[in-house]
């Protein structure tokens, strides 16, 4: 089968990218004066001691930003880390789950994507990317999206008729996508603008019908 995101890959690598924007003074992205959540004392506390390594000081250094980040949004959580498959992954447990997630991990997504662009402004060698999950949510959305991908596949199959399913990001885009690759009946594709796109998914004998 078919399957096309033309974007799909320079959308999940924006967020290494982003300290080419803007240079203003004060900026997110300004290197001369970097962004603060409190006017004094915000830095000096979040950098750990110079006794651990550079990565593990990257590490820990974000974990706390994190950390800083659900205590302004009122939440009384507490951050794990670990480092694994490239990336570098933080799960966030206590009260709040649900508030975190958001409608469809929307808010999950929307902190994930605030604090890579800030690792990107403060270790612009930093190559990983940032994955943040709380509750297993990440799992039980990916087995869901599974689920839904193979179910609407059967359906265009049975109606000969495209079905949209969407707006999803690029990440769960991907997931549908790479779930209904070996199925030769069906074909995926993007629409839209953005970080957020519709999926349509195509009888491939008989192309689109709306």
């Amino acid at each position: 089968m078919e399957w096309k995101d033309q974007d799909l890959e320079g959308e999940e690598g924006r967020e290494d990218e982003v300290h080419r924007e803007g240079e203003g003074e004060g900026s997110l992205n300004s290197p001369e004066k970097p962004f603060r959540f409190e006017e004094k004392g915000y830095w000096e506390k979040s950098i750990p001691g110079k006794e651990e390594d550079e990565r593990e000081k990257r590490v820990t250094w974000l974990r706390t930003t994190l950390t800083e980040i659900i205590e302004l949004i009122g939440i009384n959580a507490h951050v794990e880390a670990q480092r694994r498959e490239g990336k570098i992954f933080f799960e966030i447990k206590g009260d709040g789950g649900g508030l975190i997630i958001g409608k469809q991990g929307q808010t999950l997504d929307a902190l994930q994507y605030i604090l890579n662009k800030i690792a990107a402004n403060r270790y612009r060698e930093l190559k990983e990317k940032v994955i943040l999950d709380t509750e297993n949510y990440r799992g039980r959305r990916v087995e869901a999206l599974k689920n839904m991908a193979l179910r609407m596949g059967e359906k265009v199959k049975k109606l000969k008729k495209a079905v949209t399913i969407g707006p999803l990001n690029p990440q769960d885009r991907r997931i549908i996508h790479i779930t209904l690759s070996g199925d030769e009946n069906v074909r995926t594709e993007s629409e839209g603008e953005g970080f957020y796109k519709k999926l349509v998914i195509t009888p491939k004998s008989t192309g689109r019908k709306d």
